[in-house]
């Protein structure tokens, strides 16, 4: 008797076991410091997240996001267009499905004051971080300054080294982003070059893996609804959105507005257009950065475009 009881509540047991859901596996986003990312870390500091399983990794350069990505450690990532293209290009199965800003200005070629003008860089040391973004900064502001590269000396440092090899005079210039440009500046540093000069060719988006998205889509479309309102509490509330950030991007209040002053961050309706119309209208910019990275070989081989951007996990409306 006490065996077939014991065995009866085995079996209930295991039935409420069998019925019990399974936790949702983390979405884990990397990221590096930018202040286009700040709007997740501030969802999170919100507590927007909580009721959901994601994750932010954060990583010291855009190389090691793309590196984790690759070996599978994370299942989203926070890029430029152009490294997810370099990350993309072997055929890894991932979509776009958010703009996350466009850089107008936070992405620069900084030297030291007696180099006034960019075409001085000549025969000089240059720090750039070995990514698709630093390369493309670099060959384009080279074109600019009608310069080859090898008429500069390329310094490879990750970003989070750049400002120590500027203040050691390791190198004489730096291809560097906010919120480094902004300290650099406060030092006496001269802007020689920036984004606002190529405009709308430095896009970040959010790259999610396919797999992850075809098993948790309603994951995805509460991350994105999240950064969304994420942006709505940063134009509400400007002042306490800065004070949040500040300790991230290490710079002070009043500087983290000037931060984002070098970029525009789309809303729902625009994030439509770029990644949902037919053709989407990201489509022909991606192509011409594309064939630059090709042709500056920071690109190995072309990538499918039309496939990789969707608008499916747009919210309907806004926030």
């Amino acid at each position: 008797m006490q065996a077939r009881m014991w065995r009866g509540w085995a079996v209930l047991l295991f039935v409420l076991l069998g019925c019990t859901p399974e936790p949702e596996p983390p979405l884990r986003i990397g990221t590096n410091v930018w202040p286009g990312y700040e709007p997740l870390y501030l969802a999170r500091d919100l507590g927007y997240f909580d009721a959901t399983p994601v994750r932010l990794v954060e990583y010291t350069s855009a190389t090691e996001v793309s590196r984790a990505f690759r070996n599978g450690a994370i299942e989203a990532a926070a890029l430029t267009l152009d490294e997810a293209l370099s990350l993309l290009q072997y055929g890894a199965a991932a979509r776009v499905v958010l703009v996350m800003d466009i850089s107008h200005g936070a992405d620069v070629v900084l030297a030291r004051p007696e180099i006034k003008e960019l075409r001085a860089i000549k025969g000089r040391r240059v720090g750039a971080e070995s990514s698709a973004l630093g390369g493309y900064v670099l060959a384009r502001a080279l074109q600019f300054a009608g310069l080859s590269h090898n008429e500069i000396t390329v310094v490879s440092m990750p970003v989070s080294g750049q400002e120590q090899a500027f203040k050691d005079r390791r190198v004489d210039a730096l291809v560097t982003m906010e919120p480094v440009r902004t300290r650099l500046l406060a030092q006496g540093a001269r802007q020689l070059f920036d984004s606002s000069q190529i405009p709308g060719e430095i896009v970040d988006v959010l790259v999610v893996r396919q797999d992850y998205i075809d098993k948790h889509p309603q994951q995805v479309r509460r991350l994105i609804a999240n950064w969304f309102s994420s942006l709505e509490y940063m134009k509400e509330h400007p002042n306490n959105s800065s004070q949040r950030m500040t300790k991230r991007l290490a710079v002070n209040t009043a500087e983290v507005g000037l931060l984002f002053n070098g970029l525009r961050i789309p809303g729902i309706e625009e994030n439509r257009k770029l990644l949902g119309r037919t053709p989407p209208d990201l489509l022909a910019p991606a192509q011409k950065l594309m064939q630059t990275l090709l042709e500056q070989n920071l690109l190995d081989k072309p990538v499918a475009l039309p496939p990789l951007f969707t608008a499916r996990y747009l919210p309907d409306s806004p926030p």
